[in-house]
Parts: C-alpha cells; sequence; structure tokens
C-alpha cells in the first residue's frame, strides 16, 4: 500500500475544515501523515467561518489546528507557519519517503502557480486544487507516476492571474459584511470534495478521480 503525506496549504475556510476531518480517515491508515501550511493569524473575525476557537485568536492558523489534531489523533501533523515558495515546499516534500499530496485550499492565483510548479518538478504526486465563489466552486486533481501526468491542472485549462494578492485586500469574511456573501456550506461542501478524492487515495488499488468536479447548490458532478 502506497504512504502519503497531505500537505493542506492555506488553512482558511476550506482548509481548516478539511484539516479538521482528515485525521478521521487517516486515523486506521497511520502510515500517512499530515502537513498543515499558512503564514496567516487566527483573527476574531475567522470563527464564524473558520475551524477555530476563541483560544486561537493570535496563533499562527497551521500552528493552532496542529496542535489540536496532534493532541486528538494518534498520527503525525506537522506544520509551517509562513508562506512558503516552491523551492521550500519542494524541499519538504523532499524530505519525506512518502508520495507527495499538494492540497490547495488558497483563494489566489499566485499561491496557485506556486503549487502548480512544485507539482510539475516533482516525479510521483497527486495535485487537488479546491477553488470557491460564495455559491459554488470547483476542484481540480491531476496525478504523476514516475513522470507521467494523468488530468490537468488548472493552469492547463485556464490562464491563472499573474498579480500576487495584496494583503490589504478583503478577506471573505469581510467581503460578507460589504454583500459578497461567502457562505460558511460552501467551504464545508468543498472541504468533503476534497474529502472523497482523499478517501479514494487511502484506498488500497483505488486511484485519485483524475478530472474536474463542480460543486454547485444542491448539486456536485465529476467530469
Amino acid at each position: 500500500m502506497s504512504e502519503y503525506c497531505f500537505y493542506i496549504v492555506g488553512v482558511g475556510g476550506t482548509g481548516s475544515l478539511l484539516a479538521r476531518d482528515l485525521p478521521q480517515l487517516l486515523i486506521s491508515y497511520r502510515q500517512h501523515e499530515m502537513c498543515l501550511i499558512d503564514g496567516d493569524t487566527v483573527e476574531k473575525k475567522n470563527l464564524t467561518r473558520q475551524r477555530f476557537q476563541p483560544d486561537d485568536v493570535g496563533c499562527n492558523k497551521a500552528v493552532a489546528m496542529a496542535k489540536k489534531i496532534n493532541s486528538f489523533y494518534p498520527i503525525v501533523c506537522d506544520a509551517m507557519d509562513q508562506y512558503i515558495s516552491d523551492r521550500e515546499l519542494l524541499a519538504k516534500i523532499r524530505k519525506s519517503e512518502k508520495i507527495p499530496v499538494i492540497i490547495g485550499c488558497v483563494d489566489n492565483d499566485a499561491t496557485r502557480r506556486l503549487l502548480e510548479k512544485t507539482f510539475q518538478k516533482l516525479e510521483t504526486a497527486v495535485y487537488i486544487d479546491s477553488a470557491n465563489s460564495a455559491y459554488s466552486g470547483n476542484v481540480f486533481a491531476c496525478a504523476k507516476h514516475n513522470g507521467t501526468c494523468y488530468g490537468k491542472t488548472r493552469g492547463q485549462v485556464r490562464q491563472l492571474g499573474h498579480k500576487d494578492r495584496n494583503p490589504a485586500e478583503m478577506s471573505c469574511e469581510d467581503r460578507t459584511g460589504s454583500g459578497e456573501l461567502q457562505y460558511f456550506v460552501t467551504n464545508a461542501k468543498m472541504a468533503v470534495c476534497v474529502l472523497e478524492h482523499c478517501f479514494s487515495l487511502i484506498q488500497a488499488g483505488d486511484p485519485v478521480m483524475t478530472g474536474v468536479t463542480k460543486v454547485d447548490r444542491f448539486e456536485e458532478i465529476h467530469y
């Protein structure tokens, strides 16, 4: 059976929900590991939509979530409390002998380009990228085995933006207050969709479902 390390990049709306639930899949397969990556700090406004508690306010998101996971589950969950470069992520991945499963739960194309660049440099890996708006979203899943790629990344289907994210841009919680609704339920649906892909991976002989999963209100389609 293959051994995986799940690198969740972005521990926010979707990422924190995924990180909360993934350990329950891994608890029976302790050969797998997790690594949470995020340079952001938990703020009070995050508590309504992200899986954090008041005691986490002021703490790094990846570190706060990893501490919970390591306290409650007998699995290995590492944390990187920084916004990483592709070189740093690649160096982290290459220190492990496990097959990397890179999971993007970010809200900007600058980081997606970084993750795709990392994936392209690996011989064997899985890349799952989640993106959503207020009511809908999609998940791109692709895999590489000995240099052969199956499925396409988001950047191979559409042009990713080249503008780096401005730290002054409004967060999803801020946009909610200004009329651009970002529902907690949409992030939950996206997290479950990614969780399904992870579940298919850890089942012996069941490969990742490459392609695109489109998530809308009351509807989910994979093609």
